[in-house]
């Protein structure tokens, strides 16, 4: 839940910074989505490193060297982060983070199968289990939608000719 409110804050940001450069202006729409999406992941990479607790009950159900996985967590979110900043490689950062969130689907219903004690309190678990789920799928589609990954894409732009 907390990407989500990063990446909504850091594409706020990029728009109204849009607005006033003259280097964003140039960009679309989907390219100050995907900013917002390498910002988003950089500070919550950051976050990961500097403040390891927050996160630490996520990783309680699976490892027991849960500090070792959310700084390494941490810094593949840093990198895929810049990467998407970078027009070169945005599309392999992409795919990066789609996987990771793809391994994190799982694991959000193992939360829910089991008592997991989050930041929260208990009363309040299964429901941010249920959106942390429904999140991950929103944050997959919006990703493949700015970094333009969909396979059907290329063939929107090209015109047959109907002519037999």
């Amino acid at each position: 839940m907390l990407i989500l409110l990063v990446i909504f804050l850091s594409y706020a940001l990029v728009r109204i910074t849009a607005h006033f450069s003259k280097y964003l202006i140039k960009f679309t729409g989907n390219d100050h989505l995907r900013f917002a999406y390498g910002i988003g992941f950089i500070v919550i990479g950051a976050m990961h490193i500097l403040i390891p607790t927050l996160f630490e009950h996520m990783f309680s159900t699976i490892s027991n060297s849960t500090y070792e996985l959310i700084t390494i967590l941490g810094f593949i979110l840093i990198i895929c982060g810049i990467g998407l900043l970078i027009r070169r490689v945005h599309k392999e950062a992409a795919i990066v983070l789609i996987v990771l969130m793809l391994i994190f689907i799982p694991l959000s219903i193992i939360f829910l199968t089991r008592y997991v004690p989050g930041p929260l309190g208990m009363e309040y678990e299964p429901l941010l289990g249920y959106l942390r789920i429904l999140a991950y799928f929103l944050l997959i589609w919006f990703l493949i939608k700015a970094c333009e990954l969909s396979p059907r894409r290329k063939y929107n732009k090209t015109k047959y000719d109907q002519n037999i």
